[in-house]
């Protein structure tokens, strides 16, 4: 038999909640950032733009720091375009699009500064056995070896501006930090 009362008994009632759609349907007169038509349509130019965010006095540091206490570069890009995204800066379609470039973007500033401990992605971290690696590297140089000769490598993923200018900027130890 149904309790009639069992709603009020457990305080939750399954009616009080948002109709589907609610969240789709705020004021079109003031849209949030990310609804309007964004602010880059240019894979160069937001690349540019991070760079001169990710470079500028008030966030070097901080960005270098990141790097150096092994925080995945992957999630540290994931956050900083997310945020561009949020703030109406590129669309998601770009903000994919711009999840390479970056990454070597910042793999770039660690190398420009002498950091070569940096870590690319979460997983490459394993407590794995010397003898397990070896093995396992074996295996990875053995599947590698008839595809060897179709293996192109990435080319004009920076441009060579943008590259010039990663060689000019300051590294953490000229700044004083």
């Amino acid at each position: 038999m149904i309790d009639v009362d069992a709603f009020d008994k457990d305080g939750i009632n399954p009616f009080d909640a948002p109709i589907p759609g609610e969240s789709l349907t705020s004021d079109p007169n003031n849209p949030k950032p990310w609804e309007r038509p964004p602010e880059f349509t240019d894979v160069n130019e937001a690349i540019q733009y991070m760079f001169l965010r990710l470079t500028d006095e008030a966030n070097y540091g901080d960005v270098m720091d990141l790097i150096r206490d092994r925080t995945p570069l992957d999630e540290m890009v994931q956050m900083y375009l997310f945020k561009g995204y949020m703030m109406g800066k590129w669309t998601v379609d770009m903000m994919l699009l711009l999840m390479e470039p970056m990454l070597y973007v910042l793999i770039a500033l660690a190398e420009h500064n002498g950091i070569t401990d940096y870590l690319v992605y979460e997983e490459e971290e394993t407590t794995m056995e010397e003898g397990q690696a070896i093995e396992m590297l074996r295996d990875d140089v053995n599947r590698m070896q008839p595809k060897k000769k179709e293996i192109r490598p990435v080319t004009n993923v920076l441009s060579d501006s943008l590259l010039a200018k990663i060689e000019e900027v300051p590294t953490i130890s000229d700044m004083g930090e």
